[in-house]
């Protein structure tokens, strides 16, 4: 069985970071120890002159635009005893997958975590339901935790994080009821320009639906994420597919449901992992059979493991060698967010839960 832990911060940008870093130390070691992308691809790439051209052109672009962002992972390196080179490039994962992978004219061997992630959407008259499986490396098992956080004069927010990153790219909600979950996209070619983690720690900012567009959308962006965004006090659920240059937003009526690759983007040039159509089209066949009326449904389509290759509740087994480290299912009608830390449909009733 997975484990939670919470935390309660406040303060500024930098205290925030320092706190994070210092009580979750042992866990960021763990995980950036573990973490086979940051060891065997990300640390050696730059490690090279390009590498450290590249990390430097970053650094500096974030420096200027962001610099409460990037107080807030200095604090966590200082925190946690981490040199801040390693938590701020495993912060730019998706860009750095996506420039080795130009660089070695394929994708296959840098995803970089790009398999992960399924989400079911749903707005009817009875439900406004945002479910989602959070996947990726085994080595987050045990080590992710809940933050919530008063920053200034910002909203408050709380937030699904994997320990060294930025808060906002799994899962989270804000005090002006914009709750989000995200999905991994592997647009080709990447930019160096703003980061999809530092975008994502802005959207715990939005105070509405077209203010979070506005912030996912912003000029100058390297990569790529799709957001689910959902207001409860609009009562309203979008997808929002974004890449360097393009974005498209889907307005959710009925049930929509995305993996790991672009489906409104069409002249968008991707890799696309067999992971990601597999439980795409398995979701559609389960949402065509049953249509996903009430939470039950949703949670029954994110613990399917039917293809046991490629299942939507994944289990790190090869060939797929990611695993669903927890689902969250946001209830924007009740106000209600829960965390469940094994599969949902095999042990419904352990979860931890939130009320926004």
């Amino acid at each position: 069985m997975n484990t939670i832990e919470q935390l309660k911060v406040s303060g500024s940008h930098r205290e925030i970071g320092r706190n994070i870093g210092h009580h979750f130390a042992g866990a960021i070691h763990r995980f950036f120890d573990n973490y086979i992308f940051l060891q065997e691809q990300l640390l050696p790439f730059l490690k090279n002159s390009t590498g450290q051209r590249i990390f430097q052109s970053y650094l500096k672009l974030h420096q200027s635009h962001c610099p409460q962002y990037i107080a807030e992972l200095e604090g966590m390196a200082d925190g946690s005893g981490r040199p801040f080179e390693e938590i701020f490039s495993v912060n730019l994962r998706g860009e750095i997958a996506g420039l080795i992978a130009a660089k070695q004219q394929h994708g296959n061997s840098t995803d970089g975590g790009v398999q992960s992630c399924t989400d079911c959407l749903v707005l009817i008259p009875g439900a406004a339901l945002i479910g989602h499986n959070e996947d990726g490396s085994p080595a987050g098992y045990g080590n992710m935790f809940v933050l919530h956080a008063s920053i200034d004069k910002l909203p408050t927010f709380s937030a699904l994080c994997y320990p060294g990153f930025l808060p906002g790219n799994a899962l989270g909600f804000n005090e002006f009821g914009i709750v989000h979950s995200i999905n991994n996209v592997a647009p080709r070619p990447v930019n160096v320009g703003l980061a999809r983690h530092f975008i994502a720690r802005s959207l715990l900012e939005a105070r509405s639906l077209e203010d979070a567009v506005r912030r996912v959308a912003i000029p100058d962006r390297a990569a790529g994420f799709n957001y689910n965004i959902g207001s409860h006090t609009e009562r309203r659920i979008i997808s929002v597919e974004v890449s360097p240059e393009r974005h498209h937003v889907h307005e959710v009526q009925g049930y929509y449901t995305h993996t790991n690759h672009y489906l409104e983007l069409h002249e968008q040039k991707q890799h696309i992992t067999l992971s990601s159509r597999k439980r795409l089209d398995r979701s559609m066949t389960l949402c065509r059979s049953t249509f996903p009326s009430n939470s039950g449904h949703v949670l029954a389509l994110l613990g399917d493991q039917t293809d046991r290759d490629y299942p939507i509740y994944r289990d790190a087994t090869f060939p797929d060698d990611n695993a669903t480290l927890c689902s969250g299912l946001f209830d924007l009608d009740n106000r209600q967010l829960r965390i469940y830390w094994d599969n949902p449909l095999e042990e419904p009733e352990k979860y931890t839960q939130f009320d926004m």
